[in-house]
């Protein structure tokens, strides 16, 4: 049976593509409906004498009442459609009553955390109290000014004074630098002037050079020394160090036989012998030095024999007669002499007609006693000594923070020991970055974390007439913080019912009837709603009390901005944080939840695949972007998932208790974060003459460089469109390039300095492409 409704001339057929942000449900507006109407009077025999044209006719004002209704209902039509969708809907809260339909719960927003460095005066230790809250200054957020933010010590702890700071000593260097061009040696052992030929001997490979210069250097050390220049670079092997290796000079020098062979006599110079014009005491394993005036070289012998050379060969006399005539001959032996003859395990690079003017050293003896210089760095794995530090702590040290001279910083877990007077700090996180001389040591080091404390906060009474019940926290937004659970975060709301503690679920479902829970939900506000009634009811007049903190976010304070302690601590003397704070994020917005949401009904509450780790590691705060790949454990005895993540390096254990949730019990997982390599790449581009070219260039520096609003977006060259040991391939730069609008040629593009011609490049192991220190030009002008 046809519907009349489908020949109506107003009705427009439904062509609803996917990935619409706004579905075209509306058939019409009033206008529409209210042409089509009057269009259809005439269709209609019972209106046949219906002839009313005024404005006031009660058929014409009921005709333009159905329009109206008409376009109201088609208005609602569309809005109900659109928020029944995920990707459509608008309105505030559907997003999130979406994705709670998959068991999706969003992330709210993380505090974050920060190592605070505490000095201490006198000499008592210092107690600081759980709750100590320190606050930092207004800072440049990413958005604009940011206000002050107050972060909290978790557990009470102790500052001893005698630890407060300390240089830490310069490290010794151990290795040889390459290229090298010169030495530093003890004053009193330095045996060689300007002009004279040495030989570095690294226990591997031999240098040979002349000495430039001996000069006394301007140090900052009691022991004199002096400077060995180099007319020549040496590059020593990439293990050598100061302790194995000696400086060298010759004790004598000698020739080269230089007479040509007679007969079958050896060559002069072979590939691997050389014959000297004498006889000379020398043996396997040293080392001789070869000079022809414009090359050099050094080789080991490998072992010495004995040859003989004809001085004079054989002749033959003939006796005469006083006529002349023949009677005999005498045959005169040929004289010859014994030279040595040196074989090498290296080979030479001269000919038989360098003999001449080739001058040997040998009988080698040290030219000086090499001083090993101080290292301008401190790097992860050097040793830390601190002279000054004499007297054990009278506290437990499990943290310690290192600033350099520029004000870098880096914090580990470590320990101090009084009896050698030095530190340990672990292997990882790694560092990142060397820090530059001198450098103190931070000894009274403690996390704080973001939020303020709201100590019992009444939320309401109790009434179990009603089956749920619903109280909203005054403060916004809770604070929760990164801690090694499921969820990869914890909460700090605690919530008492009459004075006994009720537990926080994520959800009512398969509950006991008894069961004395609630759950918490956040709207796109920030606010924090407390359910109650899944569970157990409310019990009458039971008061509803609230202890909680309150402040998150990704905008995190910088170096040196946490200094102000709320209240004063007798003993405190100050606080700062040498390094910015780490782990903030915002909560999910409704843009995100559209993608975060879906991605998690894949993984169906299970990280099986690679592809299961990587996105449930990149949902977690404080993670740009994460990588998953099989590799094999340390002793390369297994495979492991590895995940790679951009993210702060203190958030790995977070990280790894979260993926472990969602994996087999036994599952081998390690997550790592990854090192940032600064990039640099520059484009130069020919504009098409009918566009305007600072639109032009703004928008390829926009293809490359914009910021990331939603997972999947941003620029190419973001960190999080890369990915940790992520491959930039040139072809993708190109079309990214090309694709804009008004580019009419890509003339050149440079990468890192160098022109960007090969298939792609790698970062190196275990790091990602960071152009956000290295920097994005188009034509000359930089990504903001």
């Amino acid at each position: 049976m046809t519907c009349p409704c489908d020949a109506h001339p107003c009705r427009t057929p439904l062509a609803i593509a996917a990935g619409l942000t706004m579905l075209p449900r509306a058939p019409g507006l009033f206008p529409d409906w209210r042409e089509s109407l009057l269009a259809a009077i005439g269709r209609e025999s019972a209106l046949d004498a219906w002839r009313a044209r005024e404005s006031g006719d009660l058929g014409l004002m009921l005709v333009e009442m159905g329009a109206y209704v008409f376009d109201v209902a088609s208005f609602y039509d569309q809005l109900v459609a659109n928020q029944s969708y995920l990707r459509t809907a608008q309105l505030a809260g559907t997003q999130r009553r979406h994705v709670e339909l998959l068991g999706y719960l969003p992330r709210p927003a993380v505090g974050s955390q920060a190592w605070l460095a505490a000095e201490a005066d006198g000499t008592r230790v210092v107690t600081l109290p759980a709750g100590m809250a320190v606050r930092s200054g207004e800072f440049a957020g990413p958005a604009g000014p940011e206000p002050p933010q107050v972060f909290e010590l978790e557990a009470a702890a102790a500052a001893e004074p005698r630890i407060n700071r300390f240089e830490v000593k310069r490290v010794v260097a151990t290795t040889l630098p390459s290229p090298l061009t010169g030495l530093d040696a003890k004053a009193g052992s330095v045996r060689v002037r300007a002009g004279e030929l040495v030989v570095l001997d690294d226990g591997s490979t031999l240098g040979v050079a002349h000495v430039a210069a001996v000069t006394r250097p301007l140090l900052r050390i009691r022991e004199p020394v002096l400077h060995v220049a180099f007319d020549t670079a040496l590059l020593p092997a990439a293990s050598a160090t100061y302790t194995a290796s000696r400086l060298l000079k010759a004790g004598a020098r000698s020739g080269v036989w230089k007479l040509a062979p007679v007969g079958s006599e050896p060559a002069v110079i072979g590939s691997h012998t050389l014959s000297l014009d004498t006889r000379l005491n020398l043996r396997a394993g040293d080392v001789i030095a070869l000079d022809n005036g414009s090359k050099r070289e050094a080789h080991r012998i490998s072992a010495v024999t004995e040859v003989k050379y004809t001085l004079i060969p054989a002749l033959t006399s003939d006796l005469q007669d006083a006529g002349g005539t023949v009677t005999g001959h005498v045959v005169s032996p040929p004289i010859q002499v014994a030279v040595t003859q040196l074989n090498f395990t290296s080979t030479l690079g001269y000919a038989v007609a360098d003999a001449a003017l080739l001058t040997v050293h040998h009988t080698m003896l040290d030219a000086a006693t090499l001083h090993a210089p101080l290292k301008d760095t401190l790097a992860q794995g050097d040793p830390i000594a601190m002279p000054a530090f004499a007297d054990a702590p009278r506290v437990p040290v499990t943290r310690l923070l290192l600033q350099d001279v520029h004000g870098d910083a880096v914090a580990t877990t470590g320990t101090l020991n009084a009896t050698t007077r030095s530190a340990s700090g672990d292997a990882s996180p790694a560092w990142g970055r060397e820090l530059w001389a001198p450098v103190q040591l931070y000894g009274n080091v403690f996390e704080v974390t973001r939020g303020e404390t709201v100590k019992d906060e009444t939320l309401g009474m109790g009434d179990a007439s009603l089956p749920f019940q619903t109280f909203r926290l005054k403060k916004k937004p809770l604070t929760y913080l990164s801690a090694a659970t499921a969820s990869g975060r914890k909460t700090t709301l605690t919530v008492y019912v009459g004075g006994v503690r009720w537990q926080e679920a994520d959800s009512f479902y398969g509950l006991a009837a008894d069961a004395t829970v609630y759950t918490v939900r956040h709207d796109d506000e920030g606010h924090t709603d407390l359910h109650f009634g899944g569970g157990a009811r409310l019990p009458s007049g039971a008061v509803v009390v609230a202890n909680y903190r309150f402040g998150a976010g990704a905008a995190v304070p910088p170096a040196d901005s946490i200094k102000q302690v709320a209240r004063p601590v007798a003993g405190l003397r100050r606080v700062r944080n040498p390094l910015a704070a780490h782990g903030g994020a915002d909560a999910e917005t409704p843009a995100e939840l559209t993608v975060r949401g879906p991605q998690s009904a894949l993984l169906l509450g299970r990280a099986v695949s690679l592809p299961d780790f990587e996105t449930a590691a990149a949902a977690l705060a404080g993670v740009r972007a994460a990588r998953a790949a099989w590799r094999w454990d340390a002793q390369g005895l297994a495979p492991v998932v590895d995940v790679a993540v951009i993210g702060d390096a203190q958030l790995s254990p977070a990280i790894l208790a979260a993926l472990r949730a969602l994996a087999e019990a036994d599952a081998p997982i390690t997550v790592h974060a990854a090192a940032a390599q600064p990039a640099v790449m520059a484009v130069d581009i020919a504009i098409d003459a009918l566009h305007v070219p600072e639109e032009v260039v703004a928008a390829v520096r926009q293809a490359l460089f914009a910021p990331v609003l939603l997972p999947g977006s941003g620029g190419l060259l973001r960190p999080e469109r890369l990915g940790p040991d992520g491959v930039l391939f040139q072809s993708a730069v190109v079309a990214a390039v090309m694709a804009v609008a008004g580019v009419a040629e890509l003339r050149a593009l440079v990468f890192d300095g160098t022109p960007f011609v090969d298939v792609g490049r790698r970062p190196v192991a275990g790091a990602y492409f960071d152009f956000e220190s290295g920097g994005v030009s188009v034509n000359g002008v930089p990504a903001p």
